[in-house]
């Protein structure tokens, strides 16, 4: 990456001044030179993590370099024994501005030289004023048989703050090392440092000095003498057993001897600290405070004496007294057993004590009398009894007390009657089962959180003033009162007091308790500000939840936590689980958290909006003879389901089944599973109520169709020895409303006749485990097994079932062509003499004298003399044909020769051309044998188109009306004489003999009906 990239971006930002820049500038330039040259030797590799950060690593030097531009900080690290002097010769290295210079697991300077000289390569000596802090960390390993020389440090004449850090094997001792550090301010020892003599002589201008961890047994005297400005002493974690005056230290304020072995302070040790503020003499092993051991500290501000390892701490009288400016002091777990009276005397200033973990039993009642305390701590000491005898004067501005994890068991109005400001109690952890009626009357106003928890309240009304903590009257006081803990404690219930009273309440902590019962009446705060009520672990089965009943006005808790309580699942609960689906979209958050099934165990862990109404039982014990003593009974109320539960109950027959009427249910639920059962009995009088039917893992080895209950509709028979079902036990299934069935588990013979093969394929949506259904010789039950099993039967039902198919399919095209074609087929089967059945003539036309009347126009007389009457009359049609030029009789009228001869037909045939509908005498001939045909109620007409008679709608409107209605022959036809043979009577008779049959035309409606009629004129 380009170092321009890396370093201008970030000098831009934070270095505002043009000289700045300019530094940086030139830091990229050489940085970018140096790259190249690294690039060419190898010897050294640059890196950029981040634009503010550089990385250069020269592995053949044994020197690591970590520059951050934002604080001009350097980090020079040594892998091994480096050569600086190797690496001053590379070309072009960058020099870098320093403020920061942390110098870590590499060797000092030898031969007189100093730290900036040795670090010249790439540290400009013409800003080495800029370095204000150094940190030496871990030399000491690569220097050897080194002296500590004032020239170390030549040139760092602005260094402020100077850290030495595990130097052991190097001594401190040259009284000059720190002459060329006349601004340092502050100097930190960490770890083991060889410190002795005036090494610090010469830092007149040092506030700070810390020795940490240095494992000093012994403080030389002059070493943290004579330094004028010191404000700032550290010498804790270090082996001290004595420390001798401190003397010539005119400004010390803070002075910190902690985690040392002190076992005794001489009284004048801290007499030359006039200045003196807070001391911290914690973790010693302290055994006593003499009365004038801070006699000359008149500006003490904070005193600390926690964990003094010793068998007790003793206070003498009026070490504190006089104190005026003390705000803290802090003796926790110093195993101190009492305390002297007036040990605060005039400690007006006094704001924070701290008693905690000592073996205190009482406190002298004047020990805030002259203090304006704010805080005080007495958790874990041996309080028993606070009697009125113990009341504390002068603790009006108390705000913070903590009596928590003593031995309390009562707590009586005089105790905290002078605590009139206290917001915070903490009396957690006691044996407390009694509190005065009037304990909290003082802090009416202002108390605003009280721990109560982990004691032995019951909060019961009692009319004595001493009680096991009336609620009613106890917190009603506290209108301020916003938390509120009773936690592990033994309360029962509920009280009307946390809702009706106290208008702040915030939260309320009842958890691990003894509550049994809570209702949505409970619920309804007074305080608009209530956010929690925690219920946690008591003993909750039925929460009556109702919250729409709440009124509008009242408040309900944003949460209510329920976690841990032994709710009970089931049909009680109803309301609650209704509930709590009914809101599980709402926009307003469901307050109850927590809630999960206790009981019954199928139902364990489950959250309640989780259920399903069907989930939720009621047990029903022996009650009104119904449950069979060997089993558990339970009425699941969604669908009055009476569940017999007879699981595992070492049953070797099945016991007797009442009504479920009796207990006011609809049918019974059955379970027999894990038993010894091999026979189902129906005698009982409720066997035929059973609907589910749970009989797995019993010893079946058979089951009869006629013993299963009439209204099943859920049977499981899986882990039994069945091996077959009989056609009785398939009909059963069938017939009845069973959806669900259960058949895996069992031994099942798998060949073609056991019915219970296609049964399961069949039914494969009926049966639940038909995924794992097996033979018993593992194979699975499905239809690959069946067809197996069952080649021949199927082949055979296939070649059946494809020979009727396709004879159906025959008939019905047979069928369809009829319907089609009728006029067609038989005219054919006519004109072969075949199934003569279908065209059977009639016994009414037996006694006409002709076949059929031509009736035709005199113009087309050629035609029908030369085609029709010759073919008709032929010896192979052998027709009787009324012609009026033969056959009718000279000077009778026409018309009746006409309706005559109409009569003695049995056809009337109809030459249809342009010349008959011109015909008067053909419209007559027409109408008279249409009326004959109607007279007769059969088709005696044979129309024959022997020319185009154009549009039909404009012929005469019966003629119209016949054609659209009826068939008709056309003599361009191929087929024109075998229709005209089959439309003429069946000839019956003998070659040569007239035909006495009458042939019914047949309606043909593939296109508008045409009958023809011809005219005889």
């Amino acid at each position: 990456m380009c170092c321009s990239k890396q370093f201008s971006k970030k000098t831009v930002a934070v270095h505002i001044s043009p000289s700045s820049m300019f530094i940086s500038w030139i830091h990229c330039l050489n940085l970018v030179v140096f790259m190249a040259a690294c690039a060419n030797g190898n010897t050294c590799t640059v890196s950029n993590p981040s634009s503010w950060e550089a990385i250069i690593e020269c592995p053949n030097f044994n020197v690591n370099l970590t520059y951050y531009e934002d604080d001009n900080y350097l980090e020079v690290i040594c892998p091994n024994m480096p050569n600086f002097e190797l690496l001053r010769d590379l070309p072009d290295l960058p020099s870098f501005t320093v403020n920061e210079l942390v110098y870590r697991n590499c060797p000092l300077p030898v031969n007189n030289q100093s730290l900036i000289e040795l670090l010249s390569a790439f540290v400009n000596r013409s800003n080495q004023s800029y370095i204000n802090k150094l940190f030496l960390i871990d030399n000491a390993e690569l220097s050897e048989d080194i002296t500590l020389d004032p020239q170390l440090f030549a040139g760092l004449f602005k260094l402020q703050f100077l850290l030495i850090q595990n130097l052991a094997d190097i001594s401190f001792d040259n009284p000059l090392l720190f002459r060329h550090l006349p601004q340092l301010k502050k100097i930190e020892f960490h770890g083991r440092n060889r410190v002795s003599g005036t090494i610090l002589q010469q830092l007149k201008q040092l506030k700070e000095l810390y020795m940490h961890n240095s494992d000093m047994k012994k403080l030389p005297k002059e070493l943290v003498s004579n330094l004028p400005k010191l404000e700032t002493l550290y010498l804790d974690k270090n082996k001290l057993k004595h420390v001798s005056q401190f003397t010539t230290l005119p400004n010390l304020m803070y002075l910190n001897i902690s985690s040392n072995q002190l076992v005794k302070l001489q009284e004048n040790v801290f007499s030359r600290l006039p200045k003196l503020k807070i001391l911290d003499l914690s973790s010693n092993k302290l055994k006593r405070l003499a009365t004038d051991l801070f006699m000359e500290n008149n500006h003490l501000e904070v005193f600390k004496a926690d964990d003094q390892k010793c068998s007790e701490l003793v206070l003498e009288k009026n070490v504190f007294t006089e104190q005026k400016f003390l705000k803290e002091v802090s003796l926790s777990n110093c195993k101190i057993t009492a305390l002297p009276e007036g040990i605060f005397q005039h400690c007006l200033q006094l704001f924070k004590v701290d008693l905690s973990h000592n073996k205190l039993q009482s406190l002298p009642e004047d020990l805030l009398s002259d203090s304006f305390a704010v805080e005080l701590y007495l958790q874990h000491n041996e309080f028993i009894n606070m009697q009125p005898e113990s009341q504390l004067l002068g603790a009006n501005d108390v705000c913070f007390l903590d009596l928590s994890h003593n031995k309390i068991t009562t707590l009586s109005i005089q105790l905290l009657k002078s605590f009139s400001s206290l917001k915070q109690l903490q009396l957690h952890n006691n044996q407390l089962y009694m509190i005065d009626v009037d304990a909290f009357k003082s802090q009416s106003h202002s108390l605003i959180f009280l721990n109560l928890s982990h004691n032995r309240l019951t909060l019961h009304e009692n009319n004595d003033r001493m009680i096991n903590s009336t609620s009613w009257i106890l917190f009603r006081p506290l209108i301020k009162l916003a938390h509120l803990d009773l936690s592990y404690n033994e309360i029962t219930n509920i009280f009307d007091h946390f809702k009706n009273f106290m208008d702040n309440l915030q939260s309320l902590d009842l958890s691990h308790n003894f509550i049994t019962h809570i209702s949505y009446t409970d619920f309804p705060f007074l305080s608009a500000k209530i956010n929690l009520v925690n219920l946690e672990s008591n003993k909750i089965t039925h929460p009556d939840f109702d919250l729409s009943r709440i009124e509008p006005l009242h408040r309900l808790p944003n949460e209510i936590f329920l976690a841990d309580n032994p709710l009970n699942c089931d049909c009680i609960s109803s309301s609650l689980v209704t509930y709590l689906q009914a809101h599980l979209n709402a926009s307003k958050s469901i307050p109850l958290k927590g809630l999960q099934c206790a009981q019954p165990p199928a139902l364990f862990g489950r959250k309640p909006q989780t259920l399903r109404a069907e989930d939720l039982l009621c047990e029903k014990e022996t009650l009104f003879g119904f449950c069979p003593i060997e089993c558990k009974c339970y009425k699941r109320p969604v669908d009055q389901a009476a569940i017999i539960n007879c699981t595992a109950a070492n049953l070797t027959r099945v016991p007797v089944i009442k009504s479920p009427s009796i207990i006011k249910c609809s049918f019974i639920e059955l379970h027999l599973e894990q038993n010894k059962l091999n026979a189902l009995s129906n005698g009982s009088e409720g066997w035929n109520t059973v609907r589910r039917l749970y009989i797995s893992n019993n010893s079946f080895t058979t089951l009869p169709g006629d013993r299963l209950p009439e209204q099943l509709e859920l049977l499981d028979v899986s882990g039994n020895q069945l091996t077959e079902v009989d056609a009785a036990f398939i009909i059963k299934l069938n017939h009845t409303a069973l959806r669900n069935i259960s058949l895996s588990a069992n031994p099942w013979d798998c060949h073609c006749e056991n019915p219970l093969l296609a049964f399961a394929v069949d039914n494969a949506a009926r049966i639940t485990d038909f995924s794992t259904l097996q033979c018993s010789d593992g194979q699975p039950i499905n239809s690959a097994t069946l067809n197996e099993l069952c080649a021949w039967t199927t082949t055979l039902s296939f070649y059946i079932s494809s020979a009727v198919s396709l004879l159906l399919i025959v008939c019905l095209l047979a069928i369809w062509l009829y319907m089609k074609y009728s006029l067609e087929i038989k005219v054919w089967l006519f004109k072969h003499n075949l199934l003569q059945w279908l065209v059977t003539e009639e016994q009414i036309d037996m006694d006409k004298r002709y076949d059929a009347f031509i009736s035709y126009s005199h113009k087309d007389e050629e035609f029908v003399t030369g085609q029709m009457l010759p073919r008709l009359e032929s010896e192979e049609l052998n027709f009787k044909i009324c012609w009026h030029v033969r056959d009718f009789m000279p000077g009778e009228m026409i018309a009746s020769q006409i309706t005559k001869a109409v009569e003695d037909s049995r056809r009337t045939i109809i030459i249809l051309s342009h010349n008959y509908l011109e015909s008067v005498w053909g419209q007559m001939e027409f109408n008279t044998a249409y009326l004959q045909s109607l007279e007769d109620k059969r088709n005696r007409v044979i129309p024959i188109i022997y020319q185009d008679i154009g549009d039909i709608d404009q012929l005469d409107p019966e003629l119209q009306a016949y054609l659209k209605t009826n068939t008709y022959v056309r003599w361009d036809d191929p087929w024109f004489w075998d229709k005209l043979h089959y439309a003429m009577p069946r000839k019956r008779c003998p070659k040569h003999d007239q035909a006495t049959g009458n042939i019914p035309m047949l309606s043909l409606n593939k296109q508008p009906a045409v009958q023809i009629i011809g005219s005889i004129i």
